[in-house]
Parts: C-alpha cells; sequence; structure tokens
C-alpha cells in the first residue's frame, strides 16, 4: 500500500529537514571557532562529563543524517511495521497512516534534540537541567499518544465492519 504524504506530514519533513541542514551548516560555519576540545558526553544533570576533539562534533551530524534517511526509508513499507492492531482491509489505511505520522513525528523530535545538542557540544555548553526530562516527556508522550491512536483507529474500524 503506498500512502502519500499529507499536508502535515510534509511540513513536518521540510522541519526535519531544516535541523538537519541547520546542524550541518552550523557546524560549517562555526568550525574555526570551535575549540580544539569539546563536550562528547553529557550526565543526567546536563552537565559535560566526557571531552573530546573538534572532529568528534561530525558524528552527531553523521548519525542523524543516517538516521533520517533510514526512518524516511522505513516510512515507505507500512507493511514491515509492527503494528498494535490486526490489520484488516477496513483498517489498513488509518492504521498505516496513523503509524506513518509516529515515525514522522518521532524522526522530527529526534533531529530536533540532536540539533539542540549539536549546539551545545559546537559551543562547548553544558545543557540545561531540565533537558533530559523534557526530551523523555516528548518522546514518550508521543508513542504513547500514537499506540493509543492506532489501536483505536484499529478497532473503531474493525468494529463498523461488525455491525
Amino acid at each position: 500500500m503506498k500512502l502519500k504524504y499529507t499536508k502535515l506530514q510534509l511540513a513536518l519533513e521540510i522541519i526535519g529537514l531544516l535541523f538537519l541542514v541547520g546542524m550541518v551548516v552550523f557546524i560549517y560555519t562555526q568550525w574555526d571557532q570551535i575549540p580544539q576540545r569539546v563536550p562528547m558526553h553529557y550526565n543526567a544533570l546536563g552537565e559535560i562529563d566526557s571531552w573530546g576533539s573538534k572532529y568528534q562534533t561530525l558524528i552527531l551530524p553523521t548519525i542523524s543524517i543516517l538516521l533520517y534517511i533510514f526512518m524516511t526509508v522505513v516510512s515507505f513499507f507500512p507493511q514491515i511495521w509492527n503494528v498494535p492492531v490486526q490489520i484488516t482491509d477496513e483498517n489498513k489505511e488509518a492504521v498505516y497512516l496513523s503509524t506513518k505520522n509516529l515515525i514522522i513525528f518521532m524522526k522530527v523530535e529526534i533531529l530536533a534534540m540532536f540539533f539542540y545538542l549539536n549546539y551545545h557540544t559546537v559551543t562547548a555548553q553544558p545543557l540545561s537541567i531540565i533537558f533530559l526530562p523534557i526530551f523523555m516527556i516528548i518522546i514518550f508522550g508521543t508513542v504513547i499518544f500514537f499506540i493509543v491512536r492506532t489501536i483505536r483507529l484499529g478497532n473503531e474500524k474493525k468494529h463498523n465492519c461488525e455491525l
């Protein structure tokens, strides 16, 4: 089944690309100002607890690009997704659309987090103490929301067929 992009999905894809391009452009434009020693790891409080070479600032954009490509490719193959409901002809489109939304939302949220981490790494700043809790709430909130929504959509379509 081929799923076309909705306007929301297209807008999110553009936002995700902007985070990705922004990360690469930021490193490129700041390269001469990046200190030789930059933060490579932060503890749960956002404090820097490991340092590395400025060349290691290229790791996060590389991971981001690979993640973006992987998640984009996966979004085109709904038949391989593991969904929490039984797929029927009646619920297939709604369930796959909801799951595709989950993938795209997660992609944008992760890219936003990587952009934030990249900014703090390049500028050698600690993270905010609330970064980790907020990120966890956003990620788990998105996953829970879309799982519940997918289950409801799958069950609604099933019950409508039985009537």
